[in-house]
């Protein structure tokens, strides 16, 4: 029971917010005016294909991962002398289906990263990773410091599996337990998996929101990737922490120069100490507390969030961020 809890404290920090078909992400590139918009894919292992999508075509790259919640949201940071290039990583989204999950792991999700950004052939790139990505990219960058210019991390996840393991064992209140036992008595994940889909989340998006009625800001539509059920989720994130073992990463990224804005919520369901660590461990790095927010600021205070990482992509710690960290609650 409590790999299951784990397990499902990460998947609602990775929920699902949409798919659109390849025709209608065409045509919405066609009808829309401004940054110049394309998509693409590229082969990163035997029979798997990452897509990806570019908007805008300036001199600095920067790429996000987890392009089926990000693209619509961090639009917001093209600009004319950038490129976003957000993608979906392996078996996500609108990239392959994997059903092998013993090739899923944090290392083939490091490695995709550095194919992608081969294939796209940028020399130095930017990266901004939410949730247990944020942890991510800060490994891509200590493996391959040379292509990266800057790191924002979102809401990461913990530098150290202890701490991970006890902000995700926290288990679900009695009202959200007797509702997902109700769901999963209807038996819709097989009469109507899409509709399960979309109701599995709503459940688990409520306790990683400040505001849960900011739920619906979020400008995708819900579960329309089978990539995205629920079942699959689960098991994939299964798999990349299963690899982990008991990690700590702490002494594996003390030596990393790169500049590490990491970005935290006052209600974040993962832990305020957690992305104080990582300052801590980091050489260059500053925190950037958000009120009012939970794991997802770009969502419930895009005020504060845009314009600090904006300002951060451009060579500036924004105002606010801090050195060693944030107020404790």
């Amino acid at each position: 029971m409590k790999t299951f809890c784990v397990c499902l404290s990460i998947c609602t920090l990775v929920l699902a917010f949409g798919c659109k078909g390849k025709e209608e992400a065409a045509a919405e590139t066609e009808e829309k005016t401004g940054p110049v918009v394309s998509e693409g894919y590229v082969m990163v292992d035997e029979g798997v294909e990452l897509r990806y999508k570019t908007i805008g075509d300036g001199p600095e790259a920067v790429v996000i991962p987890a392009a089926i919640y990000m693209e619509y949201e961090f639009e917001r940071l093209a600009v004319e002398s950038r490129t976003l290039i957000l993608y979906d990583q392996r078996g996500r989204g609108k990239s392959s289906a994997v059903t092998d999950f013993t090739k899923i792991s944090m290392d083939s999700e490091i490695a995709d990263l550095e194919a992608l950004r081969q294939h796209l052939g940028k020399v130095k790139v930017s990266l901004i990773g939410w949730s247990y990505l944020g942890g991510m990219v800060i490994l891509y960058a200590n493996l391959y410091p040379e292509h990266v210019d800057r790191v924002v991390q979102i809401g990461p996840m913990p530098p150290t599996y202890d701490l991970f393991v006890q902000a995700a064992s926290t288990p679900l209140d009695e009202e959200s337990a007797a509702q997902l036992k109700k769901l999963q008595e209807k038996g819709l994940a097989e009469s109507d998996p899409e509709k399960y889909c979309t109701e599995f989340w709503n459940i688990y998006m409520k306790r990683i929101f400040h505001d849960p009625d900011k739920i619906g800001l979020m400008r995708s539509d819900k579960c329309k990737c089978e990539n995205e059920m629920p079942n699959n989720v689960n098991m994939q994130i299964l798999s990349i922490l299963g690899k982990l073992k008991e990690w700590d990463w702490r002494e594996e990224v003390k030596g990393l120069d790169v500049p590490v804005l990491t970005i935290h919520g006052d209600s974040d369901s993962l832990p305020l100490e957690g992305s104080r660590m990582w300052v801590s461990s980091l050489r260059n790095a500053r925190l950037l507390f958000v009120r009012e927010a939970g794991h997802l600021p770009f969502v419930e205070q895009p005020e504060v969030f845009y314009p600090a990482v904006d300002t951060f992509l451009k060579g500036e710690w924004p105002a606010g961020a801090e050195i060693f960290g944030a107020p404790i609650k």
